[in-house]
This record gives C-alpha cells, sequence and structure tokens, in this order.
C-alpha cells in the first residue's frame, strides 16, 4: 500500500490536506497536515438559463457558487438534467440557492461536472475557483 492524501474541508470553510501514513498492516496514521496551497484563482459570472447548461470547463480544486443578489427567482446547482423544484419527489431537483445564497467550498476538479438552471433567465451565478 502507499500513503495517502485526503482533503478535510473544517467548519470554516478551509480545506486542509491531511496525509496518512500506511502502517504496513491494513491501516493508516495521519502524517502531516498542512494548508493547501493555491496557485491560481478563476472568477466569473454564469448568465440565467430556464433550461440546464452545463458550467464551464474551469480546471480547480475548491469552488464557491454565489446566487446574485438581484435575482427575482433562485438558482439551482447539480448534475446533468438538473431541474427546479417542482413540488414533486425526483432525483434531479437541484441545490437551490436564493438570490445572495452561497454554497460553502465544494471540492472539484473542473466547474463542468456542475450544471445550472434558474426560475427565470435574469438569474445570474457568479463563482469563485480556486486551483
Amino acid at each position: 500500500m502507499a500513503d495517502r492524501t485526503v482533503a478535510l474541508i473544517g467548519d470554516d470553510g478551509v480545506a486542509v490536506p491531511v496525509k496518512y501514513r500506511d502502517n504496513g498492516d491494513g491501516t493508516y496514521s495521519p502524517a502531516q497536515a498542512q494548508p493547501f496551497a493555491y496557485s491560481s484563482v478563476a472568477t466569473g459570472e454564469l448568465a440565467g438559463s430556464t433550461s440546464a447548461a452545463q458550467m464551464p470547463s474551469v480546471t480547480c480544486k475548491l469552488v464557491k457558487f454565489k446566487a446574485a443578489y438581484d435575482n427575482a427567482g433562485r438558482v439551482y446547482i447539480g448534475g446533468a438534467g438538473v431541474t427546479v423544484a417542482n413540488g414533486t419527489t425526483d432525483t434531479t431537483t437541484g441545490l437551490q440557492l436564493q438570490a445572495g445564497e452561497e454554497t460553502g467550498w465544494l471540492p472539484v476538479a473542473n466547474l463542468n461536472v456542475f450544471y445550472r438552471i434558474c426560475d427565470a433567465a435574469g438569474d445570474d451565478l457568479t463563482y469563485l475557483a480556486l486551483a
């Protein structure tokens, strides 16, 4: 077995990598912890869409999304085929963000794994991505 590193997200939203040392018996012990160093920052605004739209291709380690303060409706974030909430039980409704609401930090390799859909075409979404 080899040593492993995992990212732990603290209550403050900061990612901390924790390296685990292989003990050779199928168990691991924490070896070290230090904050991630980010080499680039990407930000952007995504225009509202009333049909599911894929996020742009942006390589990153962490991302945070925020619905624009002046949105009239809600923005939903999810996977391919994401839908707006409609009062029925389903598996496609996205994570709902009201105007001015944001997600916490999400560990992801690329923004393009996410899709968005909005209540209204004017409901925008911004992002901050760290790589």
